[in-house]
């Protein structure tokens, strides 16, 4: 039996509301324990009061006062910003455009905390990694699956095979 890996928490802040809870929907379907999300810098504050995140995910929505207040408050925690790639990232540890999210968030938020890298796994390898015991593969197959992905829509059925999670339907 290997030993559980301690889950990666983040605190999330998303001000945009036509992509609420998108973040969230990836982080956690990359396995990350999100601890709380905020849709301002005041929620932001609050979260950051009371949480001690490994890492805070920030996009552009919510404002660079949200990465001083984050360096501020929790000097310690890593600083993923989803930030269109025009947008200079101010004092981030990584950079996420927000068209990759689906692919680049979960290996950028490994990488800002120090997780290695996985090796890329053959098909065979993960036919033979899938869990007996359970009916659902663990929260990564998917994500690794759609990152390897060449097209869009193997992306789009990676992420929908994933039937633990629901991506929120929000009203513009």
């Amino acid at each position: 039996m290997t030993p559980e890996v301690p889950r990666i928490g983040v605190v999330v802040g998303e001000g945009n509301r036509a992509r609420k809870g998108l973040l969230r929907f990836v982080l956690e379907g990359e396995g990350f324990l999100v601890l709380a999300e905020a849709s301002t810098a005041v929620e932001l504050v609050q979260a950051l009061a009371v949480h001690r995140p490994d890492a805070v995910v920030l996009d552009d929505a919510i404002g660079s006062i949200a990465v001083v207040l984050t360096r501020e408050m929790r000097p310690e925690a890593k600083v993923v910003l989803v930030w269109p790639s025009d947008l200079t990232p101010i004092n981030g540890d990584a950079t996420v455009d927000p068209t990759e999210v689906l692919r680049e968030l979960g290996p950028a938020v490994d990488h800002a905390c120090g997780v290695p890298e996985e090796e890329p796994a053959s098909a065979t390898v993960r036919s033979m990694t899938w869990p007996a015991s359970s009916n659902k593969p663990p929260p990564r197959y998917f994500a690794s699956m759609a990152r390897s992905s060449s097209s869009e829509e193997e992306l789009d059925a990676a992420v929908k095979l994933d039937a633990g999670c629901q991506l929120p339907v929000t009203s513009p």
